[in-house]
């Protein structure tokens, strides 16, 4: 029987004209058929956290996760920069998540934060620099009762740790309550050999799952496995939540979540 929770992505609250249309597309989510849902915030000093929560009550939607990589494509914000200022101003603002997420408990989503290779052509250096910020962090966040959820990203993304198997050393390495790994099928299906083998692997560690299409439009658009993916998440025990996420497509969005939601419950009934 499935244990997971279907969920869905929805942009900054600060990208809509208006609440009214974030809670149109609460409602939407909702009545599709999700459990939960995600939110992308760049900056939680900037988010309207009470706000939010009353629409999220009014709905009857818990926030399972939060997306916080937005301020690396608008402010620069990475931990794997030789500028110390650089990393102390991202991991200021990772912090800052942690005391938004330690009053309702959402896992926090750290991928782009890393930085790319443009930001520090020397891997090592820069993978050095994110595994001791990550252990600043991932201490912060255990000690808050915070869960990090750390994110493989395709190498055409992010500079470091693009596989399952890269961001599984971070995790055990650190050995922190507050530092897990999650991963996400888009990136999986660039940057692994196998769709479904290293799931079992990281069983223990998995604590989120982002379901987004080869195509990165709707679900059942492109040619992920999608009914053997969610086999396989059932087979291993997980119990999370899997994030539907739709960034490339020109239908609207309570469109792309009526679809979306439709599709996964063919493929996981």
């Amino acid at each position: 029987m499935r244990q997971y929770r279907f969920s869905y992505v929805l942009p900054d609250p600060r990208s809509y004209r208006n609440w009214d249309d974030l809670d149109a597309d609460l409602a939407c989510v909702k009545e599709a058929g999700c459990q939960a849902v995600e939110l992308q915030i760049a900056d939680p000093a900037e988010f309207d956290a009470d706000r939010a929560a009353r629409s999220l009550e009014r709905v009857g939607l818990p926030l399972c996760a939060v997306q916080t990589g937005g301020t690396y494509a608008t402010r620069g914000n990475c931990l794997c920069a030789a500028d110390e200022a650089v990393r102390r101003r991202t991991i200021a603002l990772l912090r800052g998540f942690v005391d938004f997420a330690a009053g309702c408990k959402p896992l926090l989503v750290l991928g782009s934060l890393q930085g790319a290779r443009k930001d520090e052509p020397d891997r090592l250096a820069g993978e050095a620099r994110i595994r001791e910020a990550l252990r600043e962090v991932g201490q912060y966040a255990t000690a808050k009762g915070v869960t990090i959820a750390f994110e493989p990203v395709t190498h055409e993304e992010v500079g470091f740790h693009n596989t399952i198997a890269e961001v599984q050393r971070v995790v055990r390495e650190a050995a922190l309550p507050g530092l897990r790994m999650m991963v996400d099928t888009f990136h999986m299906n660039i940057e692994e050999r196998d769709m479904l083998a290293p799931l079992a692997g990281v069983a223990d560690i998995l604590v989120h799952v982002h379901l987004s299409e080869t195509n990165r439009d709707v679900l059942g658009e492109g040619h992920w496995p999608t009914a053997a993916f969610l086999a396989e998440l059932e087979r291993i025990g997980y119990r999370g939540c899997c994030s539907v996420g739709v960034y490339n497509t020109r239908r609207p969005r309570r469109e792309c979540i009526r679809r979306c939601m439709d599709f996964l419950r063919r493929q996981a009934p």
